[in-house]
């Protein structure tokens, strides 16, 4: 029972994080159309902490952030650290907004979005003495945190009701027992 349910979520979650990386890094980064990508991934972890708590929401961060350093041949760990601490940062507000409304989640992907920009700028420019960041915040943050924003809308939503889906099937096999 517990162990089918938890197995359940666990390849459910998979999946998205999965799903998500071949968006990323498949079908968007190779898009004409725009000379950005979306941060799915920042997206995905931002919503299972979001929903889900601290605990998720770090997990889910961990395996998006390893997978972005696998992809982008970054240091193990560059990428893991900060989708962590955005994992846990949004399982905090989980307990405190409520997350069927899409403003808050939204709110909340423009600021992480900017600080994982911050972050990524600081540790691969900063460090190398490039120090024009504006440029860096008008042409890379900006227009990649635009379009996460844009992107958070329906791929949050799709996420949280996969998980409602999930906890409905989960309290129903729970019911059973009772």
């Amino acid at each position: 029972g517990t162990v089918l349910k938890r197995l359940k979520r666990i390849f459910v979650t998979a999946l998205i994080i999965f799903i998500g990386f071949l968006l990323q890094f498949g079908v968007f980064a190779n898009s004409p159309f725009i000379g950005t990508v979306p941060n799915i991934l920042l997206i995905i972890t931002v919503a299972f902490g979001f929903m889900n708590g601290k605990t998720q929401g770090m997990a889910v961060g961990f395996a998006c952030g390893l997978l972005m350093d696998i992809a982008s041949m970054n240091a193990v760990g560059f990428h893991m650290a900060v989708f962590i601490l955005i994992g846990y940062v949004n399982g905090v507000l989980h307990h405190w907004l409520y997350s069927d409304y899409i403003l808050f989640p939204l709110i909340v992907t423009v600021f992480c979005s900017l600080f994982y920009g911050g972050y990524y700028y600081v540790f691969q420019f900063l460090v190398r003495n490039r120090l024009d960041f504006v440029y860096y915040l008008i042409h890379i943050i900006l227009p990649e945190t635009v379009y996460t924003t844009v992107l958070t809308s329906i791929i949050y939503q799709t996420i949280s009701s996969i998980n409602y889906r999930l906890e409905e099937a989960e309290r129903r096999s729970a019911a059973k027992f009772v």
